[in-house]
């Protein structure tokens, strides 16, 4: 079964949050786009996920710590498809081997890191350097990172190398004697390359050029005429031993890297066992990095279908209100299956809160550390959400259309112990049919395994029977004279003065509780006019 669909997703603002886990490698890159909730029966495994982040989040505090293995961890390059061909017997490149020795290297470098600074690592995050490969490609033990076909890998190769010196050194002499022996005999002096460049007006020195048997044209401009050394017999038969040399070596070279592509196809498990472990530690720094910017803490996990939440934030909500200078109010509640309906006038943060609990849920499951003072969660198999605009032109669904398609979805699979979040319930039609269908839907998600949250207009929802109601706050706790004496303030946005204002937190009531009049008080501080305002109390008394 799905967990979240698209739409849920989107709702909740859930790719906001794995946007915000910075991942490092390539590795790391391969679990977080693999990274999938724990489903009911998975607890434990969620347990030891949620410890690992919580563990890690104390050594990210530390910015030297950080910065250290994040420059090792910048370090690491893809090799898989490397390692794949040798495993399968391709012959790596000589970048190809430079790139598997540094990444051995850094191998090292982060196990005696790690070990330096006493890193607890779980079994299936410990590095393990692979000495029999780091002397294979560091056959002289330079401790350089950089890659060279050294002598040291055969004989024959070191051989066909020193002759090959040898050829090269006894070319540079020849021409070095050709070069001072054409520089005395017609007393000129060539350029370090052997050549010379001759103004076309010097005519004697050109015919003299022209039948020296040392001396070759190359090139001439409408100005100069360019000569250059011509090979003895001597030069021409060492620099074609040379030719042959440098065949052999290739050859030899070529047999070198077939071995050492052969040996690191052999440790493709060890190297593949030590990119499991840096993506995995580098996915739980992402986790445990993000929850400390949100100061997350580590959900409780219990086998009970109940959701509680202790002053918790939607950290995407509280980012933009911190933008604009203004303070999150935390959301408490409590949540057992059945349904729970949060009442209270527009702007009262009922649909934040509805987003704060799916967004909340859907981390811990994801083994997130979450924003909130505390959170107890007993897991979901699914989360499903009817929040926002359900208009689907291309599916000919209206609103209203679109918001029952998603219901009757949630609907369906509501025995199977899942999360369902409905926005506004039935508040795209007439009133006298939405209050029946909300009534409706309550009545048979009552008795149902999932867990039910839903905001509502409708008073009388809140009222029915094993029905838990939450009310926001909102503006009930000032008096109206208290509410008049703001207003006489000067106030330049009054949005910012109702969210100054306004409570936000969710307390419990019973069917006695009188519906709180928000919607008329905030009508008065958006500037309504008083006589309309007098006209709705008293038809609200009649």
């Amino acid at each position: 079964m799905e967990f979240m669909d698209g739409h849920t997703k989107a709702s909740l603002d859930f790719q906001y949050i794995l946007n915000r886990i910075n991942i490092k490698t390539p590795y790391g890159k391969i679990y977080k786009d693999k990274m999938r909730p724990f489903f009911r029966g998975e607890e434990e495994k969620l347990i030891e996920e949620l410890e690992k982040v919580a563990t890690y989040a104390n050594y990210a505090k530390n910015k030297r710590f950080m910065g250290e293995i994040n420059n090792i961890l910048h370090g690491i390059k893809d090799l898989r498809i490397s390692i794949n061909r040798a495993r399968d017997g391709g012959i790596l490149s000589e970048i190809e081997l430079f790139e598997i020795k540094n990444f051995l290297f850094l191998i090292r470098d982060l196990k005696e890191y790690l070990t330096a600074s006493q890193v607890f690592l779980w079994k299936d995050m410990t590095i393990e350097p692979i000495e029999s490969l780091e002397k294979l490609l560091d056959p002289e033990s330079t401790g350089i990172s950089t890659f060279y076909i050294y002598d040291a890998y055969s004989e024959e190769l070191k051989s066909i190398r020193e002759e090959k010196r040898e050829a090269e050194r006894r070319i540079k002499r020849e021409k070095n004697n050709l070069k001072e022996k054409i520089e005395k005999e017609l007393d000129i002096k060539l350029n370090p390359d052997g050549s010379i460049i001759i103004p076309k007006d010097k005519g004697e020195v050109i015919e003299k050029l022209e039948n020296y048997p040392h001396l070759n044209y190359v090139s001439e401009t409408y100005m100069n005429i360019r000569y250059s050394l011509k090979a003895t017999d001597t030069i021409t038969l060492l620099e074609r031993k040379v030719l042959i040399l440098k065949d052999k070596e290739e050859k030899e070279e070529m047999e070198i890297r077939k071995y050492l592509s052969k040996e690191i196809g052999k440790k493709s498990k060890a190297l593949y066992k030590n990119i499991s472990s840096i993506g995995k530690i580098d996915f739980i720094l992402g986790k445990a990095s993000f929850g400390l910017e949100i100061d997350g803490i580590k959900p409780h996990i219990i086998k009970e279908h109940s959701i509680t939440i202790v002053e918790g934030r939607h950290p995407k909500v509280e980012e933009s209100l911190k933008k604009i200078g203004l303070a999150y109010t935390p959301i408490s509640l409590e949540l057992k299956e059945g349904v729970t309906c949060i009442t209270g006038a527009n702007m009262g943060g009922k649909t934040v809160s509805l987003k704060l609990v799916g967004l909340l849920t859907s981390m811990a499951q994801h083994g997130l550390l979450v924003p909130a003072k505390e959170m107890t969660l007993g897991l979901s198999n699914f989360i499903k959400a009817s929040i926002g605009d359900f208009q689907s032109t291309d599916k000919g669904l209206s609103t209203f259309g679109g918001e029952i398609k998603l219901i009757q979805e949630a609907i369906e699979i509501s025995e199977n112990k899942g999360l369902i979040l409905i926005d506004e319930l039935a508040s795209g039609t007439n009133p006298e049919e939405g209050y029946a269908i909300s009534r409706a839907v309550v009545e048979y998600l009552l008795d149902k395994n999932s867990i039910t949250l839903l905001t509502t207009h409708y008073d009388n929802i809140g009222n029915m029977d094993k029905v838990v109601h939450l009310q926001v706050i909102g503006l009930s706790h000032m008096e109206l004279d208290e509410l008049k004496l703001e207003l006489k303030k000067i106030q330049p946005e009054k949005i910012n003065l109702i969210n100054r204002l306004m409570d936000y937190r969710l307390r419990t009531v019973d069917k006695t509780k009188p519906v709180p009049k928000d919607a008329l008080n905030i009508a008065r501080i958006m500037g309504l006019d008083p006589k309309i305002i007098h006209r709705a109390e008293k038809s609200l008394e009649d």
